[in-house]
């Protein structure tokens, strides 16, 4: 179990914003403790090689902090404080260079430590992508691994809320402090409470701590850090979600990418990946294959349920690509009435996907 000790100091440090996870590190690899590092001297701290001016910004911010109040204020949110080294720190995460020496987590902190895949991917998903990223989800959700991504609009969204929706893990990293303010997206705020009761929000950021740009591509080396692999579904040649691909390449991990339509803007840098050697994925199990996980395949859809004549002529018209209701109602020449009534019942029955906008997929 975490030293609550260590918990209480590692908070501490981590609160002195000129302390990056770098010199953490180097601060408990020198004093072995994080306690120890803490009530350091002067002195101490130039000898572990810290500069003058370092050490003085060191001892004058420990001056504002109060070790006790501020854990007890995590406490009160219910934010954990794991501590590299304890049982509970990943791994995975232990292995990749520049580790967070201290994560805080709300939620299931057994999440981090379950073989999970990063899915990452454009903000500004396309029908195609969105049915892609919820198909290859689901896939890897019932073959028994944790989906962890960000939390921003598009695929990341797209992922936890299929994963949650199957009773899945979902982790969800944050590139500022765990407390319902800092919780961004605004919009995905109740998504962030159900990942909490599915899986976990991760964060290297303690309470206070400023949210800035470069906070987001720097927190893509967790996301990528916690997991087998990362799949990009839907990225342009400057998404972010290329960092996280390439952070995962940086810690030997692998990559897959969803190929995607040479004309469509969001599929431009998922293309390249493939180009240069990401492993191309059309489906769950090409991850499952590549990463040789000895996994209990997505189970078949029972395809047994009784359905009505109305459904069976939407299920025969329906295909894999996205189709506006408009265009249903039209091919079908079936009342809106009946047809949006059908199309419930169907998505009820697990035979189609809405996928928004006005716009269903069959899914087998």
């Amino acid at each position: 179990m975490n030293n609550p000790q260590e918990q209480l100091f590692g908070n501490a440090l981590n609160l002195i914003p000129q302390l990056g996870p770098l010199r953490l590190s180097h601060l408990l690899k020198h004093f072995k403790t994080f306690e120890a590092a803490w009530h350091a001297t002067r002195a101490a701290y130039t000898t572990c090689g810290f500069n003058p001016k370092l050490v003085e910004q060191m001892v004058s911010q420990k001056q504002t902090i109060d070790p006790s109040l501020e854990f007890a204020k995590l406490g009160k949110l219910g934010i954990e404080t794991v501590i590299v080294g304890s049982v509970e720190y990943p791994d995975l995460l232990r292995e990749i260079s520049a580790f967070p020496p201290v994560l805080y987590v709300r939620g299931k902190v057994d999440a981090l430590n379950t073989p999970a895949i990063a899915m990452v991917g454009t903000r500004k998903m396309s029908d195609y992508g969105k049915l892609a990223a919820s198909e290859i989800a689901a896939g890897l959700v019932n073959a028994g691994l944790t989906i962890c991504s960000g939390l921003a609009f598009g695929v990341d969204a797209q992922v936890l809320t299929a994963s949650i929706n199957l009773g899945g893990l979902a982790i969800a990293v944050l590139a500022s402090p765990l407390d319902n303010a800092s919780i961004a997206p605004k919009s995905n705020f109740q998504l962030a409470q159900k990942i909490m009761e599915h899986g976990c929000l991760v964060s290297e950021y303690p309470l206070g701590a400023q949210v800035q740009k470069q906070n987001f591509p720097i927190r893509n080396r967790i996301i990528a850090g916690l997991s087998l692999g990362t799949v990009v579904v839907e990225a342009d040649v400057d998404s972010g979600s290329l960092i996280t691909a390439n952070f995962a390449l940086e810690q030997n991990r692998e990559v897959f990418a969803v190929p995607g339509s040479i004309f469509s803007e969001v599929s431009r840098g998922s293309n390249n990946l493939i180009k240069k050697g990401a492993k191309l994925v059309s489906s769950y199990l090409d991850v499952c294959e590549e990463l040789n996980l000895d996994l209990v395949p997505a189970p078949e859809l029972e395809l047994n349920s009784e359905i009505s004549a109305n459904e069976r002529q939407i299920l025969e018209t329906l295909t894999r690509e996205p189709t506006h209701v408009d265009n249903l109602a039209r091919n079908l020449r079936m009342p809106a009435a009946e047809l949006n009534s059908s199309l419930v019942m169907l998505e009820m029955k697990g035979r189609v996907r809405n996928l928004g906008g006005a716009k269903f997929s069959k899914i087998r």
